[in-house]
């Protein structure tokens, strides 16, 4: 299977004629090494001629006149990686419907009209680009361009165009649901990338697409389809006066735009991860390995392409010759670099029989392992030098193949002087660039990795292997879009439950919270012990006058989650306005994810969209506001909360007391109470996942006054004696102005 790739319009299938089973070969049969490569041939890369017109479109011709005939490629810098937040797919849908109709043609005219000039169109996208592509003879040159532009400067997104084309990507997405070889790419995409646009699914899902509305395409289009946001390479039997000239006519009237300055987002940082997707039918495992690597534009990249094929790759490929060549595991195993305009990553792919997924899948960490480990030979980066080099003559064999190697240089703001120079590049590399890229990139403790098929019979094998860190995902709740990738209700947590799939919080425990409504009441305190002990504690956080006497918090935190597969750092920005508002602004695992509770109101937004919670998730946040130290030292002096003493208890080799507080919409929060007054630890009872009780407990540190506040600048939460988050606070600040608008409801 090959991968993907943002500049190949095209794609061709090889066909694999299958070797005997390694099994049934004759140990004695006689073998002999393949002869050496010849030596490749210095191929001279056809002229070219780069011009920028007035309005900022950049123009490349190539000159090419072994054929009558012309190529046309317009690439615009928009893919899905610039779809509106929510609306994954607006890209791919938009590039869909540029040839289904322009203001000026309808799409059975466009139709009608390539057929008629003997022509062919196509349009796309990908992560980082748009397309449109066209070839023609060279008498129908102007026609075409003419129509090429028509195309990309006027699409009329016609209502009934869009609804049908919706439906068509719909009805694919139904299909692929069930293809274990889509499920394993777009689940590794996502691992690797987290929630960065690379991550997502370029078509988007049913639920995203069906947000999308016309206005979204037509602002789409007009945001970045605008000539100084495009390339435009013309290929064929034309000399440089006849390109540019009529380039010059078609294209020179199309006023230039601003375009939106780029924001980056950062993918999160490589973290072994195993999910399994489980397919009770499926009788062989597609297996995927690999993890975040660097970008196109990267100095190190030619030789981490190598690498990459030593490891799976033309030329060399560790993994064929152990899988296939040695074991007979696997009809093919290849491993690929995808390197984008933001970052890439490398994948390591194969698929087997399910009785031998565990064997397949140590021996592809194994391979991973020995790439920063070891040298490499001097053959086996001989022989993928030599399948790059002398294949180069093959990638600018045709009109469309020259396009693509200048666009490439184009696009990807690579030196200019690269372009004809790739063999003499890929031979200066060597044993010991291959071996330094290697231990840069290449973390085999750091690996996503991805099986699809029959879990309950694999599953047990993988443990036997030593993979017992994993998460299994029935395929029909597998959802991309979903934090724990799972199709369930979104839970408010406050952290990954141990045991558990790494999740964004859809709670996030900070410092201080709203504090409780006022209509909260209880009874007075019923233990003569408690209010003394409880003056103490609320003289020692700052006294009752400054703390009834806070109006807003701002503060900002850095926090690490524990998980089965190690640390997940976050950092969050929470805003609080009393008695009953509050919004947290996290980034967990590359997504940008907003709680806020404000009037009762609850609502999480997060890269799917915003999301009101049920009555039941409110709650939840409610509880969290009423068991927050401020509004609960608050609510106790002013007798709105029960408080009890409890017998002292000896924790960290000190002895703290102890005070039960309760209320009628609280359970029991236990404070555990130092020698200074201040709050070291507090612990309650909540909801686990799956609905099982947890007791959860909190270790107050690093008390610092801030304003006459005393505020806990460390915090680690346990769930069931286990740590599960630990936060640190940067920056806190009281009674700030806070704009409204952070917690009106989007």
């Amino acid at each position: 299977m090959m991968r993907r790739c943002a500049l190949a319009l095209t794609v061709s299938a090889a066909l694999l004629s299958l070797a005997p089973h390694a099994a049934g070969q004759i140990a004695n049969w006689p073998a002999e090494r393949a002869p050496r490569p010849l030596q490749p041939r210095n191929i001279p890369f056809p002229p070219y001629e780069v011009r920028t017109l007035a309005n900022g479109m950049q123009v490349v011709v190539v000159l090419h006149h072994e054929q009558p005939a012309v190529s046309l490629r317009v690439l615009t810098r928009a893919g899905s990686a610039q779809d509106p937040r929510g609306l994954t797919g607006v890209s791919s849908l938009a590039s869909s419907l540029l040839d289904q109709g322009t203001t000026t043609r309808s799409a059975q005219q466009i139709a009608e009209q390539v057929d008629q000039i003997g022509a062919a169109l196509g349009v796309g996208s990908g992560s980082d680009l748009s397309f449109i592509t066209a070839v023609a003879m060279k008498d129908s040159f102007g026609p075409v361009l003419e129509l090429v532009a028509d195309v990309a400067r006027n699409p009329a997104f016609a209502p009934e165009e869009i609804d049908r084309q919706k439906q068509l990507i719909i009805s694919n997405l139904r299909v692929n649901a069930q293809d274990p070889d889509y499920i394993a790419n777009v689940l590794f995409d996502r691992l690797v990338y987290g929630f960065h646009p690379y991550g997502l699914p370029n078509s988007g899902t049913a639920d995203t697409l069906s947000k999308v509305t016309r206005q979204d395409l037509q602002a789409f289009h007009r945001r970045y389809f605008v000539p100084n946001n495009m390339i435009l390479a013309i290929v064929g039997d034309l000399t440089s006066q006849e390109a540019f000239a009529a380039v010059e006519r078609v294209f020179g009237g199309w006023a230039r735009s601003e375009v939106p300055a780029a924001q980056p987002i950062e993918p999160p940082p490589p973290t072994r991860r195993i999910v399994v997707v489980d397919k009770p039918d499926a009788v062989q495992t597609e297996i995927r390995a690999g993890l975040l690597a660097i970008p196109r534009k990267h100095q190190d990249y030619l030789a981490f392409d190598l690498a990459s094929k030593i490891l799976g790759g033309e030329g060399a490929n560790r993994l064929h010759n152990t899988l296939r060549s040695e074991r007979g595991l696997t009809y093919g195993a290849s491993a690929d670099t995808e390197a984008r305009k933001q970052a890439g990553d490398l994948v390591a792919e194969t698929d087997t029989r399910t009785e031998t997924t565990g064997e397949v899948l140590r021996l592809m960490i194994d391979e991973f392992s020995r790439m920063p480990r070891e040298r490499v030979f001097e053959r086996e980066l001989a022989g993928a030098q030599a399948y790059l080099a002398g294949s180069f003559p093959l990638t600018i064999e045709t009109p469309n193949d020259i396009a693509t190697e200048v666009l490439n240089v184009i696009f990807y703001d690579l030196p200019v002087a690269e372009i004809g120079t790739f063999p003499q590049r890929v031979q200066a590399v060597t044993p010991d660039d291959i071996l330094r890229v290697s231990k840069q990139y290449i973390r085999p403790d750091r690996l996503s990795i991805v099986l699809v098929g029959n879990a309950s019979a694999f599953v047990p094998q993988l443990r036997q292997m030593g993979f017992t860190q994993l998460e299994v995902i029935p395929i029909q709740d597998l959802d991309l879009m979903s934090a724990s990738l799972r199709r369930e209700p979104r839970t408010a947590v406050a952290a990954p439950a141990p045991g558990g799939p790494r999740r964004v919080m859809a709670s996030i425990e900070v410092a201080f919270a709203p504090r409780a409504a006022e209509s909260a009441q209880a009874p007075a305190a019923s233990d003569s012990r408690a209010p003394e002990l409880m003056t103490r504690v609320v003289q020692a956080m700052g006294g009752i006058d400054r703390l009834k006497a806070l109006r807003t918090m701002v503060a900002d935190a850095e926090t690490s989650f524990q998980t089965e597969q190690g640390q997940l750092p976050s950092t969050t920005r929470t805003y609080i306005a009393y008695p009953d508002r509050f919004r947290v602004e996290a980034q967990v695992d590359g997504a940008d994810v907003v709680q806020v509770f404000s009037a009762g109101q609850a609502w999480v937004e997060d890269p799917g969209g915003v999301h009101d919670l049920p009555p039941s998730q409110r709650e939840d946040f409610a509880s969290s506001v009423r068991r927050d130290l401020i509004p609960l030292l608050v609510a106790v002096a002013e007798g709105r909360l029960t408080a009890r003493q409890l017998p002292e208890e000896g924790r960290d080799g000190r002895v703290l007391k102890v005070l039960e507080v309760r209320g009628s919409e609280l359970p029991p929060v236990q404070l555990y109470i130092d020698a200074e007054g201040l709050i070291a630890r507090r612990s309650f009872i909540a909801p686990g996942i799956g609905g099982r009780p947890a007791r959860v407990e909190e270790v107050l540190s690093d008390y610092r006054s801030v304003n006459g506040v005393m505020v806990p600048f460390k915090a680690e939460l346990f769930r069931d004696e286990r740590v599960v988050l630990t936060r640190i606070l940067t920056q806190v600040s009281f009674d700030q102005m806070l704009d409204a608008e952070l917690f009106r409801h989007p």
